[in-house]
């Protein structure tokens, strides 16, 4: 089964990946959290990346967001890892830390203007960091 919204036409597709944002969200949330994929959409396009990552950017990443959390004021804001998205302009994304107005409504899958974004880059995934998804 073709799918267009599917970015990496050498990897199998898992059947229809929606490609409106709302629809995509409620789609990943219910993916297994055990598979060894992330999914993002851009531009009506679905991109699958690996979500293994070295030991090294495991550390930096999570040092980062134990330094947030001891500093951020928690009644103010959030922060957390990868898990939550990021509603682009075009699609949603899922960076490594995101720093975001607290809010009360725990159903939400993603965020629409968080006020931080951390991005640990990788030399594998460098080059895409800071050309597709900066944009």
């Amino acid at each position: 089964m073709s799918n267009p919204g599917f970015s990496d036409r050498a990897q199998e597709p898992l059947g229809d990946i929606p490609t409106e944002p709302e629809a995509f969200l409620r789609w990943a949330a219910k993916l297994d959290r055990h598979q060894p994929y992330k999914y993002e959409l851009s531009s009506g396009r679905v991109s699958r990346m690996m979500i293994q990552v070295s030991r090294a950017h495991w550390l930096v990443t999570a040092n980062i967001l134990g330094e947030l959390l001891r500093d951020l004021d928690q009644t103010r804001f959030q922060a957390g890892p990868a898990e939550f998205g990021v509603r682009t302009g075009v699609g949603v994304r899922y960076p490594d830390i995101i720093v975001d107005r607290a809010s009360s409504s725990l159903e939400a899958l993603a965020c629409e203007a968080p006020i931080l974004i951390v991005e640990v880059l990788s030399p594998s995934t460098a080059g895409l960091d800071f050309t597709v998804k900066l944009q």
